[in-house]
């Protein structure tokens, strides 16, 4: 009854056993006591969750005397190795049970049984298996196309980008990260991988080269696209503003307001034309 409480507790029980001496003296009584250990595991695995095509291994710990042999049963049924199942026993009861690339028949409850002469001990630990993720790199189902807006108009840069997983998006302009969530510029997007970069009251300094990249664990994916922003060409021309115009003390502006030709009365061909009749003179063909 005690063994087998000391085998639950994994407490290590020591066996004696005498035999013969090798000196073979005359008496023969004489014997050499023989020390047998239990084995116990010191360290043991937790139970583990890991997906399907990765690498796995399941270290631990034994001790014993003498040294225990070491089996692997898997929902009962012993595992034997093979080239995705490999056991490892290393110096000082260091064991190691390696999957070389865990298989959805792989996952169960695994329990490791350390035996020798004087007794077993065993522990057990948990498998999981998790389907493989597909992965798939960002591919672009429509590009952000050229555009041109005025100033002060809102802008909008739209793609739409299929990847698994979700990527993660980067928009640049000018090879300069664009500063976005902010009160003038945001990035929405949504479920179908729809994406658009809302830029509020454009201006000129918006405008440039945009790049969008989306990034994953399979992939990435670029594209570029141009912002126009150009002046209103209807823009209101601003009034010339008005001269204002001195009062003038001009005689001959008086008189012309008088009714006076001022002009006729002073023009000087006037002038000459009545002194030439006068004299007698005539206007020379050579001059």
């Amino acid at each position: 009854h005690q063994n087998a409480e000391n085998v639950r507790l994994q407490v290590p029980t020591t066996h004696i056993r005498s035999r013969p001496s090798s000196r073979g003296d005359e008496r023969g009584h004489d014997s050499i006591q023989e020390k047998f250990f239990q084995p116990r595991f010191t360290q043991v695995p937790e139970d583990i969750i890991i997906e399907e095509g990765r690498f796995c291994r399941l270290d631990f710990k034994v001790s014993g005397l003498p040294t225990p042999d070491v089996m692997w049963y898997q929902n009962g049924r012993m595992v034997h190795q093979d080239q995705f199942h490999k056991m490892i026993v290393s110096e000082k009861g260091f064991h190691s049970f390696i999957f070389e690339a865990v298989k959805s028949s792989d996952a169960g409850t695994y329990e490791c049984v350390a035996v020798n002469r004087a007794g077993e001990s065993s522990f057990a630990v948990k498998v999981e298996v998790i389907a493989k993720e597909h992965h798939m790199p960002p591919t672009f189902i429509f590009k952000p196309q050229s555009k041109k807006v005025f100033e002060g108009d809102t802008a909008r840069l739209e793609c739409q980008i299929s990847a698994i997983p979700t990527p993660r998006i980067y928009w640049k302009r000018n090879n300069e990260m664009v500063q976005y969530n902010t009160d003038r510029i945001s990035l929405l997007h949504d479920n179908t991988g729809r994406i658009c970069l809302l830029i509020h009251n454009a201006n000129k300094k918006d405008a440039g080269w945009y790049t969008v990249s989306a990034v994953n664990g399979a992939g990435v994916a670029t594209c570029h696209a141009r912002l126009e922003v150009a002046t209103h060409a209807n823009k209101p021309i601003p009034a010339p503003k008005q001269l204002r115009v001195r009062p003038t003390f001009s005689k001959y502006l008086a008189l012309n307001g008088r009714g006076l030709d001022v002009k006729q009365a002073f023009s000087p061909e006037g002038e000459f034309q009545r002194l030439a009749e006068q004299s007698g003179l005539y206007e020379s063909d050579e001059l």
